[in-house]
């Protein structure tokens, strides 16, 4: 770049035009170069703690993803607290700010990218027959890495956790947690009301600022004929129907849960952060949590103690691991690897994840369609960093959802969530690189990819909410540095497997509507390695598909689940605090009796939100 500013021009250009183009490239690299900033967020003071050890802090918080980064900006409100937060990783990328990049996030630095043990009937399309399981290595966690889709889930979901006991977890009691953290546009307000939505929080929710594909409206009438409504915001008190859903987005960028509430305090005192930082283990003393033993980034060892509280916001994978590494868990499980067992309780025993299927493709042909040339991309980037708007400032048209209900379609709560991507005619791009980032394997990906040149591709892929089978966490050794096992058990009951067979019958029922017929829509025939000996559109055909190319959603909760004391599944009570174990709670998506349905990311910022206060509450009042 800087040598365009030394070349002679053999053509100089004069008057006031080589101004405006030298403005015009000032303003490009200055946009680029916005991206990613570190200084947005809290300096790292990890030499200042190691400089001070003696020193303790009140909360020490675990984990700096969409929980931790929630709880670091709640608990340093008191000024008197000093609260530390430790992150794995490091800071967010410049590519993690650009909305449409985040499939390209996947795999890399920023992602734990866990790889799930091998079932013997899932994950069969899958590199080594194994489903990989995305989960963020990055200061903002899942949220800097994720899709940004924001859905609380529905009133049914809290309120059966409220009725196993749970007191303080119903729907009511909730829904103000989630409107704490919202910063919905006003005109959002003044049209829809304030009572599911709030406008004063740190985490902005927009619409994506990229252009609406025109094969929605033809979605929209094809599913109005078969008696599914359009939602023109997602939550609120109506739960079955397709419409756009606002994501955590300011400005055509990513708003991660670290920078909704970190970077407005980064220059706090009484915050501290450590990157690039693992916890190895929870430092007990007479059952009381009293601090933790972590490696540093120089591999160097050292133990931070914590006067108030150790809080646990690793995650789903991480919660329960770092718990049982520190004798937290299920007895015999401890016992293989000689781990003394503090507390016996069922940590790990209750995984459950939505499963998707990405294989419904539907294809139109668009007469009046022109194949994308890198020319195009160039404009792309141009309308982003000029002005934040365009496809890079959207989610390939995965904003467009639906929830339906196909076990009782007159239920007024869904068990099947559609995420749908619009691919344009020639974009054989999209579709490979959203295959590989799911760890399809070559075979599979570049059949399906080769299936879908022709034409134009609108893919519907359904989601299964409130699956039945349960997984299990466990650990693979006693070292810190080894990643946890992970057992899905994804369609081990047969009536998971059921729902999403229901699922393509209810895309098949639009095939026959007029919006559908009058564009020729069709469902692919893509013919995979491993299904070959099924017939096209049999039920031997979709549930070998689904078990070939299923997987998770990276929804995955309940491995350190919250109930009542005397329920064996109960890890944490409804405080969030560990059974036995003083002055330590968990507070993030593992801690849910029961996933919720949609995207999971929401539902843990509220429970840090209600978390945060309950640790108020506990301590001030």
């Amino acid at each position: 770049m800087n040598s365009c500013w030394v070349q002679n021009c053999t053509s100089p250009i004069s008057g006031t035009t080589p101004i405006i183009f030298t403005q015009l490239i000032q303003t490009l690299v200055a946009a680029q170069c916005s991206l990613g900033r570190i200084d947005d967020y809290p300096p790292d003071r990890t030499s200042e703690i190691v400089e001070n050890l003696n020193e303790s802090f009140d909360f020490i918080i675990v984990g700096g993803g969409s929980a931790g980064s929630v709880l670091a900006g709640r608990l340093s409100e008191q000024p008197d607290w000093k609260v530390l937060l430790i992150e794995a990783g490091s800071y967010p990328s410049a590519k993690s700010d650009v909305p449409a990049l985040f499939f390209d996030l996947w795999n890399t630095s920023e992602d734990y990218a866990y790889q799930e043990e091998p079932q013997r009937d899932f994950c069969l399309g899958m590199k080594n027959r194994r489903c990989k399981w995305s989960g963020g290595k990055v200061l903002g966690g899942g949220s800097t890495i994720n899709g940004m889709i924001y859905i609380y889930g529905n009133k049914r979901d809290f309120d059966e956790w409220k009725a196993e006991g749970n007191e303080g977890w119903g729907y009511e009691d909730v829904l103000p947690y989630f409107k704490k953290t919202h910063n919905y546009p006003r005109e959002i307000i003044e049209k829809y009301g304030d009572k599911f939505l709030g406008s004063d929080g740190p985490l902005s929710l927009r619409l994506c600022n990229d252009t609406i594909p025109a094969f929605q409206d033809v979605i929209i009438k094809a599913l109005a004929e078969v008696g599914i409504p359009k939602l023109d915001v997602i939550n609120r008190d109506r739960y079955i129907g397709f419409g756009r859903v606002h994501i955590n987005a300011e400005n055509g960028r990513r708003l991660s849960a670290a920078k909704a509430f970190l970077s407005p305090v980064r220059n706090r005192q009484n915050l501290f952060v450590m990157t690039s930082t693992r916890a190895d283990k929870i430092l007990i003393k007479d059952n009381r949590a009293i601090g933790v033993r972590v490696t540093l980034k120089n591999g160097r060892t050292i133990e931070i103690k914590a006067s108030k509280e150790v809080i646990l916001s690793a995650g789903t994978m991480g919660s329960p691991k770092l718990l049982m590494l520190s004798g937290i868990g299920p007895k015999e499980h401890l016992e293989e690897f000689e781990i003394e067992c503090m507390a016996n309780l069922p940590v790990g025993k209750y995984l459950k994840d939505h499963i998707v299927f990405p294989g419904i493709f539907l294809e139109f042909v668009n007469q009046s369609h022109v194949d994308k040339t890198p020319l195009d991309s160039q404009d792309d980037a141009y309308t982003y960093l000029a002005h934040e708007k365009g496809a890079l400032a959207g989610i390939g048209g995965g904003d467009f959802n639906g929830f339906i209900s196909v076990e009782d379609p007159t239920s007024l709560y869904p068990d099947i969530q559609f995420l749908n991507f619009y691919i344009p005619q020639g974009d054989n791009s999209s579709i490979f690189n959203m295959l590989n980032a799911f760890s399809v394997s070559p075979e599979v990906r570049d059949r399906i990819v080769n299936s879908t040149k022709a034409n134009q591709n609108f893919l519907m892929f359904p989601t299964l909410l409130k699956p039945r089978s349960i997984g299990e966490v466990k650990l693979r050794s006693k070292l810190s540095a080894d990643p946890v096992r992970i057992f899905q058990h994804h369609l081990t009951d047969k009536r998971d497997t059921a729902r999403l067979l229901k699922s393509v019958d209810f895309v098949k029922s639009l095939l026959d509507t007029e919006a559908f017929q009058n564009f020729g829509v069709k469902i692919r025939n893509i013919i995979i390695p491993g299904c070959d000996k099924f017939e096209f559109d049999s039920v031997g055909y979709w549930e070998c598909f689904i078990r070939h190319i299923g997987f998770s959603a990276y929804h995955s909760i309940g491995t350190v689940r919250m109930g009542t004391p005397d329920n064996p599944k109960t890890v944490v009570d409804s405080k969030l605090k560990v059974l036995g174990i003083d002055q330590l709670r968990v507070i993030d998506a593992s801690i849910m009796p029961d996933i919720t349905s949609g995207n999971t990311n929401a539902p843990t910022m509220m429970i840090a939100e209600k978390g945060a206060d309950l640790i108020k509450a506990f301590w001030l009042e």
